[in-house]
């Protein structure tokens, strides 16, 4: 039974509306979770593109109305859903929009006790021409694409080199990408895309508005293909707010992503400026997390009376040297060895209870003669 079939009747049985169910296909399962996908822009609360190339366009799709959920969406703002099932998986779009926007839903079909409905949903790509019922802020139905014939044509006007073919025209449709992010684009100057670009954009949620918030966040990274690298590496405006607040302005795109990939995070960068370090460089945090120094072990370090460069943390790191080791050679009165002879008697197995036993029998050794009696093999 489809879930046009279950609403239609749902409404029915609460006495609201008798209404025959829309056909409808079968409601497609649920797709199986990603592995730590980016955070969707947001007012997207749906966006699971799985298809591929050799798709067909959809002969009819599903569409769902929902009573918003964005608590920061304007007045007249619904949630809207629509998408099908084929052999490659399921295919939904989602997205908080003004109710305005479906052409012939009117407020009182829509937040009324319950009834049949016609609307369009119009994109620069093609049309949805949808039916269904709705009841009191819900409602469930079916759709029809209707390809814009002179869409390809006017991208191509406009500098959009290379051919749409049917099903990739209907992804920009399904995505409502067209004129209105391509003036963006040339306001923002940034390069013109292909046809493959722009639908690679689409599907990869490099939309007008992410493009629009990248920018208010102080980033226009010149070409699309950029943009969509930032969006799959989960480069978001509230990454990049946090690292602006660290003093990281003006980054080119590699290095939001290279910083993003490192687990360079707004809590990693607190931790460091709270140990001191602050005024690095976008290479110089991301290679210090990459070689395992976290902010609690600078913070160690800088307990035990440490001010070492980044390049002098990584080494200890790399060679074992923990941040508990270093404070207790302090405590043992070792507070002012250089980071070759920490790492070197971290290197040669001179551990803190070693030394504190060859202590009390010879009086407090040099680092040298610990290493020498470690390497002897004698009991200190």
């Amino acid at each position: 039974m489809s879930k046009t079939t279950l609403f239609a009747g749902a409404l029915a049985a609460a006495g609201l509306v008798a209404l025959a169910a829309v056909a409808a296909p079968p409601a497609p399962p649920a797709p199986p979770a990603p592995v730590a996908p980016p955070a969707p822009p947001a007012g997207t609360y749906t966006h699971d593109w799985s298809w591929g190339e050799d798709d067909t366009v959809p002969s009819h799709l599903d569409w769902r109305i929902d009573r918003t959920k964005a608590a920061d969406a304007a007045a007249g703002s619904i949630d809207f859903e629509m998408g099908y099932t084929s052999l490659h998986g399921n295919h939904w779009w989602g997205r908080t929009i003004p109710a305005a926007d479906l052409s012939g839903l009117s407020t009182v079909q829509l937040s009324g006790a319950g009834g049949q409905v016609s609307f369009i949903l119009h994109r620069d790509a093609g049309d949805f021409r949808c039916h269904g019922v709705t009841s009191e802020g819900r409602g469930v139905g079916t759709c029809e694409y209707a390809a814009n014939a002179a869409f390809p044509a006017a991208l191509n006007k406009r500098g959009v080199a290379g051919p749409l073919e049917a099903y990739p025209q209907f992804e920009l449709a399904m995505s409502d990408m067209g004129f209105a992010y391509l003036d963006e684009l040339k306001r923002q100057r940034y390069a013109t895309p292909d046809a493959r670009s722009l639908v690679r954009a689409a599907t990869h949620a490099a939309n007008l508005k992410y493009l629009t918030a990248m920018d208010a966040a102080g980033y226009r990274v010149g070409d699309v293909e950029s943009l969509i690298r930032m969006r799959d590496h989960g480069v978001s405006t509230t990454y990049v707010a946090e690292l602006r607040s660290y003093g990281f302005t003006g980054l080119k795109a590699d290095d939001l992503v290279h910083m993003r990939d490192h687990g360079v995070s707004a809590s990693y960068l607190k931790g460091l400026a709270d140990a001191g370090y602050r005024n690095l460089g976008a290479e110089q945090v991301a290679r210090m997390r990459d070689h395992g120094v976290s902010a609690g072990y600078v913070a160690e370090v800088v307990q035990a009376g440490y001010r070492l460069s980044p390049e002098d943390l990584e080494r200890m790191r790399d060679h074992g040297v923990s941040g508990g080791f270093v404070g207790e050679l302090r405590a043992l009165g070792y507070d002012r060895l250089s980071v070759d002879e920490i790492i070197k008697l971290r290197d040669r197995g001179v551990s803190s209870s070693f030394i504190r036993t060859a202590n009390q029998t010879s009086g407090k050794l040099s680092p040298d003669e610990l290493i020498r009696l470690r390497e002897s093999g004698r009991r200190p």
